[in-house]
């Protein structure tokens, strides 16, 4: 059986470099709304790594507090500025009792775990990280699928939805496993048990394997984070097959307004129901911006408009 071991860092380790030997790495953007130091070198390095396949993913993680909102945008923004999400990034939701209130936390925590997703566009690539006091008494209502890196020192807390088993925090814990990994020495260490790199890419969302393939047909319609997509200015798929349609001066193709973050239904049934309202229209019906086609129907149309043999929409 393949267990994968990874690192994970802060600005308490010296910056990552090639020496790092294993293939996937977790490094911290931010703490509340201080920015790791350390950050925009480890994400320049992971990036690259990944890029090179050298490694198969990376997690970055913000360690939450009650000011949810500030975290996230904090940990968006310093992605942002290194470059944005990079298709192999995993974001995660560090949970601890350390410095943050006591009790049930579970609707802050909850909130900055939704406006990952609806940033990044998919569950899989959201996970949590908590010891087993913290995962029951801090985030008590968690979200459904939810997958954690679960931090037990001396013993596997096998939490529910774990993906892997911090086992150390380098001081001798690790019961013959590494206490630590070149070129930081002693840190925390994790265990995907069972799980190749290539395998833990896959269950967050960002191997070579789409385990969610109706959140990512989503994503196609909406762009990530239901931003629309950059290679169309912006624009969701049927705004921009509606672009083409105006410019080409297709009677009833109009130009929709800016664009609009549509956030990511939070069901299953919600998302195919989504899909079809983005290739029907609402109700079925077709599109204003499309002249009241559907998408299908709006590329025969600009097709027509080019000349290309035997597009034709359809007669009303």
């Amino acid at each position: 059986m393949v267990d994968s071991l990874f690192a994970d860092v802060s600005e308490y380790q010296v910056p990552v470099d090639d020496s790092y030997p294993y293939q996937i790495f977790s490094l911290r953007s931010n703490d509340g709304t201080y920015q790791d130091h350390n950050f925009y070198q480890n994400y320049a390095w992971a990036a690259a790594a990944a890029d090179a396949g050298r490694i198969a993913c990376f997690i970055v993680y913000l360690y939450w507090r009650p000011n949810w909102l500030d975290t996230v945008d904090t940990h968006r923004a310093m992605i942002g500025q290194a470059g944005g999400p990079h298709p192999k990034m995993i974001s995660m939701v560090d949970v601890e009792a350390g410095g943050n209130p006591g009790g049930d936390q579970s609707d802050g925590i909850n909130r900055a775990y939704w406006r990952l997703v609806d940033w990044l566009g998919s569950t899989l690539r959201v996970i949590g990280y908590a010891n087993r006091a913290d995962f029951n008494g801090m985030w008590r209502v968690r979200p459904d699928g939810l997958r954690v890196i679960a931090a037990g020192y001396g013993s596997n807390p096998n939490l529910p939805g774990q993906i892997a088993h911090q086992y150390t925090d380098g001081r001798g814990y690790g019961g013959g496993l590494p206490e630590g990994a070149p070129p930081f020495g002693n840190c925390d260490m994790n265990s995907a048990d069972g799980s190749s790199p290539e395998d833990f890419a896959d269950a967050c969302g960002v191997g070579d394997v789409a385990p969610d393939p109706v959140a990512d047909m989503w994503v196609d319609f909406m762009g990530i984070g239901g931003n629309g997509w950059p290679q169309l200015a912006g624009h969701t798929l049927v705004d921009g097959v509606a672009s083409v349609g105006h410019k080409l001066g297709i009677p009833g193709f109009s130009v929709p307004p800016g664009p609009t973050q549509v956030p990511l239904p939070r069901d299953t049934e919600a998302r195919i129901r989504a899909e079809w309202i983005q290739l029907r229209g609402a109700r079925g019906a077709g599109w204003p911006q499309c002249g009241g086609l559907s998408v299908v129907d709006a590329i025969a149309a600009i097709g027509q408009k080019l000349g290309i043999d035997g597009f034709e929409p359809p007669s009303r």
